[in-house]
C-alpha cells in the first residue's frame, strides 16, 4: 500500500508538500551520533535533503521509485544514496548507520517489524527519531480544511495523531525511553499551492473519482478565498518528533 499510494503523485509530493523547521534539523545534529542516517520512508527526499544540508550523510529508503526519482543524486551538490526498499526489510548492515529518521512516514510501517529492522541496523545509543508537520485544528481555516474533506471522504482519519508510538516503541523493549520534541511553524504559500499540496493527499487523491476531486476543489476554493491574504494562505503547523536511543 506504502509503495502505490504515491506512485502517481510524485511530482505533486515533491512540489507542494511542507518542509520542516530547522529546529528540528538543529535538534537531530545537536543529539544524534555522527555518522550515516538512514531517512526511512523518505519518499521525496524533504526532510533527506534538510539533513543532508546539515553536512550530514544520508541515505534515501522509500519503497517506491518514483518517489526516490525526485532526489537527484548530487542534490545541491551532496551525493544521496538511494535505495528501492521497505522499512521492513532494510538492505543495511547490522549496526551500520548511527541513526535513523522517518518523517511523515512511519504510519504506513507495520510499526513491530520495522522497529526490529531499526533496531538492527543502529549501533548501541543509535538515534531513532520518528517525525511528523500535523496542521494545527484548532485554526480556522485548517478547522474548514478538515471538515471538507471529512465530506467527500467520511472515512478520512489521520490516525498517526492519536498514536501511542512511544507505547508501541517501548513494546520492542529495545530502545530507551521514548522523549518528544515539539516545534510551531506557520507554512505560507500560493492558494494553488495549498490546492497542489491536497493533489499528493493520499485520502483525496486516492480516495475521491475524478469528478467528486473537481467538486472538492471548487468547494476548496470558495474555503480559500475566505482566508485569503493578497493570493496566499497560511496553515499553522505542530511539528511533534518522537525520539529515543538503540539500547
Amino acid at each position: 500500500m506504502a509503495k502505490l499510494a504515491f506512485e502517481h503523485c510524485a511530482d505533486d509530493y515533491a512540489r507542494y508538500r511542507p518542509a520542516y523547521p530547522p529546529e528540528v534539523l538543529a535538534f537531530v545534529d545537536q543529539t544524534a551520533p555522527r555518522g550515516a542516517i538512514a531517512d526511512v520512508g523518505a519518499g521525496t527526499g524533504i526532510f533527506t535533503r534538510a539533513l543532508a544540508e546539515t553536512g550530514r550523510t544520508v541515505i534515501a529508503i522509500d519503497p517506491s521509485p518514483a518517489m526516490l526519482a525526485q532526489i537527484a543524486p548530487a542534490d545541491h551538490g551532496t551525493l544521496i544514496p538511494r535505495i528501492v526498499a521497505p522499512a521492513e526489510q532494510l538492505p543495511l548492515d547490522d549496526a551500520s548507520v548511527a541513526g535513523v529518521t522517518c518523517a511523515q512516514s512511519f504510519h504506513w510501517f507495520n510499526p513491530p517489524v520495522a522497529l526490529a529492522e531499526f533496531a538492527r541496523v543502529l549501533p548501541p545509543e543509535g538515534f531513532l527519531l520518528l517525525v511528523w508537520n500535523n496542521r494545527d485544528a484548532n485554526d480556522p481555516f485548517v478547522a474548514e480544511f478538515e471538515q471538507l474533506v471529512t465530506r467527500f471522504n467520511p472515512k478520512y482519519c489521520c490516525e498517526y495523531r492519536q498514536q501511542d508510538w512511544a507505547g508501541k516503541i517501548a513494546a520492542t523493549g529495545l530502545f530507551t525511553p521514548v522523549e518528544t520534541v515539539r516545534y510551531r511553524s506557520l507554512w505560507t504559500m500560493p492558494t494553488s499551492a495549498f490546492v497542489g499540496f491536497t493533489r499528493s493527499a493520499s485520502y483525496i487523491r486516492n480516495v475521491l473519482s475524478a469528478s467528486d476531486r473537481a467538486a472538492f476543489e471548487r468547494a476548496l476554493d470558495e474555503i480559500l478565498a475566505r482566508h485569503t491574504d493578497n493570493g496566499r494562505c497560511t496553515v499553522p503547523l505542530n511539528t511533534v518528533g518522537w525520539w529515543c536511543r538503540r539500547r
